[in-house]
């Protein structure tokens, strides 16, 4: 079988040509992943080909002389933008080096063809072996498997330019281009070539878009300033965490930390000191955390949240103090510190034997601790008081505590929170009574009744302040209340049982709300609280 070679060399150009245009159109210049010095490697390598092609037309000397130049270069801009996608400093000798090398040995060694054509191809051997050995080095750190469709192509690459080296030492010529397609080592490199380029555009494409996927998914987790996990992040650890107790008893500690007179140091020093503080904090918390299951997160504002996994109360409390001492020991300054320096407050509440009624309760346990340290001089670790379940209410059925902590600072909010704290224990004292159910889902359906007034005067509240995430806390209501309703309507049905309901309107509607999403506007409005 014959191949006509200006035919297979028209293809490598045109699909080259494609495949550069398609790389630059999806090349985002503030993104810094090489992609622009790939897609013009792409075109200066398509470039060489069509020099390549016109020699006839062109001149030997200069058509040879632009492909060898244009190929060298397509081979540096293909490094080049490799050591900006893995963030690393470019040595332009090593790279653009090899390019005046075989600028001067073409001159040179014009004359001698055999000679020049293997020098040339040699370098350009290992222009591509220093892009695959800088893949090879940062390989473990590269996500996905964009990376080995690349390094595919690299080694393709190699195999082709040293197998055309050898083929012109056995022989002892280089030889012209053979139009009618029967020389087979031309065939065989051309489509290599076209392979090799499929194999070089689509590999780096993948492997940016699975380092932007990573970036994406540690976004997702991950509290853009101080690093540590997000709210997010947290929310779905503490579940696993609860889940992981409910079925192998074992312990898990947490612990919530506030930095000390917080406000102060913002007002006193700025915002971009006190994002630094927030930064150093972090790193020492981070630091702090000795197994690999330990979770530092950020909960809001100055306030993080250690989530331990097999860990008893003293375990974490001597934990938090080791954390405690080293923030003190940082001795970041603090003019309206009484010390002087910045330090640290941390609640300590561990989840032993079933000693809380759900992760929530550890939350407020460990909040509550917290505020207790705080009441005895900061700078201190309070470990929670054991929790214990009241006699007199069955099975899940704990009334509401108020706490000072849950206030916005708005009075509006802050009353229709107690109120709805009271009216919920109100309604706990009917179930323990044991009243009828037509009285029982009266009480429920005021109860619900008032959750959704006062749903609807907190999102006016949101909307007039400008909080960004309004539009989101508003569509959180109308799924709790929906919710609500359901179970309301199959407790009158007989389908449900009362304290089902009332634990998930007093933990999940009432509670849990104002610890996860309202506090997150409570911090926007008061980002020092």
């Amino acid at each position: 079988m014959t191949v006509d070679i200006h035919t297979l060399l028209l293809v490598i150009v045109l699909m080259g040509t494609v495949l550069a245009v398609s790389v630059a159109v999806v090349a985002h210049q503030d993104q810094r992943d090489g992609m622009r010095y790939w897609a013009a490697g792409l075109a200066l390598h398509m470039a060489s080909y069509v020099f390549f092609s016109q020699v006839d037309a062109l001149g030997q000397f200069v058509g040879l002389f632009a492909a060898v130049v244009t190929r060298a270069c397509a081979w540096a801009l293909f490094t080049r933008g490799l050591f900006e996608f893995y963030r690393r400093s470019a040595p332009r000798g090593l790279i653009w080096g090899p390019v005046m090398a075989e600028v001067v040995i073409f001159v040179l060694l014009y004359e001698q063809a055999a000679i020049r054509f293997v020098v040339v191809n040699l370098i350009s051997v290992f222009q591509a072996g220093l892009a695959l050995g800088l893949m090879l080095l940062a390989r473990r750190h590269t996500p996905g498997r964009g990376q080995y469709f690349l390094m595919t192509g690299l080694v393709m690459a190699t195999v082709l330019l040293s197998f055309r080296v050898l083929d012109v030492l056995r022989t002892g010529s280089v030889g012209v281009l053979d139009a009618s397609g029967n020389n087979p080592v031309q065939v065989i490199s051309l489509l290599g070539v076209l392979v090799t380029l499929v194999l070089l555009s689509i590999g780096f494409v993948l492997m940016s878009k699975d380092r932007a996927d990573d970036q994406n998914r540690q976004l997702a987790t991950q509290d853009e300033l101080t690093g540590l996990a997000n709210r997010r992040h947290l929310n779905q650890a503490l579940t696993q965490e609860w889940a992981r107790f409910k079925r192998s008893r074992q312990p898990f500690a947490v612990v919530m930390i506030d930095i000390d007179f917080f406000k102060p140091y913002n007002d006193h020093y700025g915002h971009l000191a006190g994002d630094e503080c927030l930064r150093h904090i972090a790193q020492v918390i981070q630091s702090g955390m000795r197994r690999a299951g330990d979770l530092a997160a950020r909960y809001g504002g100055e306030e993080f949240l250690l989530i331990l996994p097999n860990t008893h109360a003293e375990d974490g409390q001597r934990l938090a103090d080791a954390v405690r001492q080293s923030v003190e020991q940082l001795n970041l300054p603090h003019a309206k510190a009484p010390l002087g320096r910045l330090t640290v407050s941390m609640g300590v509440a561990a989840m032993v034997d079933g000693g809380y009624v759900d992760a929530l309760a550890l939350l407020s346990a460990a909040d509550e601790a917290l505020y207790l340290a705080k009441q005895g001089g900061r700078n201190r670790v309070q470990l929670a008081q054991k929790a214990t379940v009241s006699a007199q209410v069955p099975g899940r059925l704990l009334p509401l505590v108020w706490h000072p902590r849950y206030e916005s600072g708005n009075l509006v909010i802050d009353s229709h929170h107690h109120r709805l704290f009271n009216e919920a224990n109100r309604i706990l004292d009917v179930i323990v009574a044991g009243r009828g159910v037509a009285e029982m889902a009266q009480h429920i359906d005021n109860f619900v009744a008032d959750i959704a007034e006062h749903f609807q005067e907190e999102e006016a509240f949101l909307h007039q302040t400008g909080y960004p995430g309004a539009v989101e806390h508003a569509r959180l209501h109308r799924d709790l209340l929906d919710q609500a309703r359901t179970l309301s309507a199959q407790f009158k049905g007989g389908q449900l049982l009362v304290g089902e309901l009332f634990v998930y309107l007093t933990q999940e509607v009432v509670a849990r709300h104002m610890l996860t999403a309202d506090r997150e506007f409570i911090v926007f409005l008061h980002p020092a609280h």
